[in-house]
Order: C-alpha cells, then sequence, then structure tokens
C-alpha cells in the first residue's frame, strides 16, 4: 500500500512552533504538585530491548506540565508515516481506534514502526465498551504506551481506565508475557541485574500513561471529580464534539467554543494536570499554546490533506496563467 503524504510544510511549521515553545518552557515550566517522584532518568529502566514503556521521557513531560507534540492517526494500514513523523521529532503516536476502523491487529503494526523509530504510542479506544479493561487490554498487549478514554465524564470513567492500564496494586490489569515486557524472556537492566517480571511491572507502572478526552458540557462540568482521581496524565478538550453538543456542529473556533476550551483548560491546568487540545496548523498551535495547553495534537489526515490541496493549487495556478 502507498505511503500516505504528510505534507511536510505542515509538519514542519507544527515542529518549528513546537521547538520553540519547548525552549521557552524550559526557562519558565513550573513544578505541577502531581508529578511523581523519580526523575526520566530514574523511570529508564527494567524493560529488557527497549520498548517504550523502558523510558520515562514520555510520561515525564506530561507530569511536569512540558510541551508535548503528537499526531493522531487513521490510517492504520499504513506504517511509513508512522516512521516518518517518528524520524521527525514528534513526541507520541495517538492511534485513533474511535474515530476508525482499526483493531488491535492493525494498532500493532502501527505500534511496531513507531517503536523502530523511538516514537511511544497512545491509543485511543471506542466509546460505549462496557468492559473497559478488557477492551483496553487488547492495544496493551500489542504494545501501546497507554490509552486514552474518550467521551469522559464522571470519576468513574477515569478509575475505569486507570484500572485498565495499571497493574495491582495501583489498578486491575492483567499480567502475561506480553510485547512490552519481551514475553517474560528475561534480560539486563541498567546496573547489569537480571530483569524480572516484577521489574517489567514496577516500570510499567512507572511509565504507562492514562490519557482522558472531555468532549461535552457534561464532561466539563465533572472536571473537578475527573481531575480528584490520581494516575491521570492528561486531559484532552476536543473541539469538535464539544461544538456539536453546544449546538454548534463543526465551529471550533467559534467564540462560544474557544472560550469553553479555554475555561476547561485552566481548571485542568490548576489542578496540576496537562491539559491538550488539537492543532489543525501552526497557528492553532501558537494560539492554544498561548493559551496555556501543553499537549497538542496534530491530524494525519489534514496534513495530508493540506500538502495534496497545496500542491493541486499550485499546478492549477501554474496551468491557468499560461505557465507564467
Amino acid at each position: 500500500m502507498t505511503s500516505p503524504l504528510i505534507s511536510s510544510s505542515a509538519s514542519r511549521l507544527l515542529m518549528r512552533h513546537y521547538r520553540l515553545a519547548t525552549v521557552t518552557a524550559a526557562s519558565t515550566k513550573k513544578n505541577y504538585h502531581r508529578c511523581t517522584s523519580n526523575n526520566a532518568q530514574n523511570n529508564n529502566l527494567s524493560l529488557p530491548e527497549q520498548h517504550s514503556l523502558s523510558n520515562g521521557t514520555l510520561r515525564h513531560k506530561l507530569r511536569t506540565g512540558q510541551p508535548t507534540l503528537g499526531v493522531v492517526t487513521g490510517f492504520h494500514n499504513d506504517t511509513d508515516h508512522a516512521e516518518t513523523l517518528g524520524l521527525l521529532g514528534y513526541d507520541f503516536l495517538w492511534a485513533d481506534a474511535e474515530h476508525s476502523t482499526a483493531n488491535a491487529s492493525t494498532v500493532a503494526n502501527l505500534i511496531l514502526a513507531a517503536e523502530r523509530r523511538g516514537l511511544p504510542t497512545l491509543v485511543r479506544i471506542g466509546y460505549g465498551y462496557q468492559n473497559v479493561i478488557g477492551h483496553s487490554q487488547k492495544f496493551l498487549v500489542a504494545g501501546a504506551q497507554g490509552i486514552i478514554l474518550p467521551q469522559c465524564e464522571s470519576a468513574d470513567d477515569v478509575h475505569k481506565i486507570v484500572d485498565a492500564v495499571k497493574f495491582p496494586p495501583i489498578g486491575r490489569r492483567g499480567l502475561a508475557g506480553e510485547r512490552w515486557n519481551a514475553w517474560g524472556l528475561g534480560g539486563q537492566n541498567n546496573g547489569g541485574g537480571d530483569v524480572t517480571l516484577a521489574d517489567c511491572v514496577r516500570t510499567s507502572n512507572d511509565n504507562s500513561i492514562v490519557g482522558v478526552v472531555v468532549e461535552s458540557r457534561r464532561g466539563i462540568e465533572a472536571l473537578d471529580e475527573i481531575l480528584s482521581v490520581e494516575h491521570i496524565d492528561f486531559v484532552f478538550v476536543a473541539p469538535t464534539d464539544l461544538s456539536a453538543d453546544m449546538g454548534l456542529h463543526g465551529q471550533i473556533r467559534h467564540p462560544d467554543v474557544v472560550d469553553m476550551v479555554d475555561k476547561a483548560g485552566q481548571t485542568i491546568r490548576s489542578a496540576g494536570v496537562s491539559s491538550g487540545m488539537l492543532a489543525l496548523n501552526g497557528d492553532d498551535y501558537v494560539k492554544y499554546r498561548q493559551l496555556g495547553f501543553q499537549v497538542m495534537v496534530g491530524v494525519a489526515h489534514t496534513m495530508f490533506a493540506e500538502g495534496a490541496r497545496s500542491l493541486k493549487s499550485r499546478a492549477e495556478d501554474y496551468e491557468s496563467s499560461g505557465g507564467e
């Protein structure tokens, strides 16, 4: 299958804004009261063959409010674009199993490609599953570093996803030999000792990521109880579904939608949790970074469409001018 083209101009523009924000954040970031006691170096332990879960960098950035840039993709049958995003230096891949026909098998291929280029994968599961733990487990087995729960509207929703992602004593995730722990084949840790399954569990609990999406007025009204749950790493405010819930379908830049998104972000950050927002272009990135959002997410299909539209428009302009 031919790889979907990710517009180099769109991708580079987002990355340029992101790098500038990262430099600024390095001198101005504050320590959030809910960050983990271990730093990123301390969490880079005890998983053989360097699965992304062996590296605590992404979770450390989320827990300390640093800017991160990811891309949500529904191109689940193509792996080249996942590798490309890793090579370009994005922080994470958001594999979408809600707004796509992806399943655990197709997402597993994306994860393998992303891992090859050092790119962690978070999976947004579908909404409405009665067994959140069982549904999430398939993507965790496939090698996801974390799970993103859509349509979060209560503390109970958050408890379910924490139970799914974390092993006892924190959660209820089932333990077996799987990709993330090299199927229990062992290895050596950074200190030269043997890696045990117990080591792997500790590292997974330290570095696995729990994200939730708030995309309705009911969810925003429940933010205080949502944010009271421990082990939540970021809350993403989804403007498209929120606009629909407000009767402004698709008007993600309507002042009323932007105002509600902004206020939700303030509530999230005041609880010491990173807030996330959509960046369809570089201007979106700058706008919402200036409002304080830290977890910015582009869209692979938009990057592809904008690149394709730009080329076609330029070609038509040239031909209609008689080659001038």
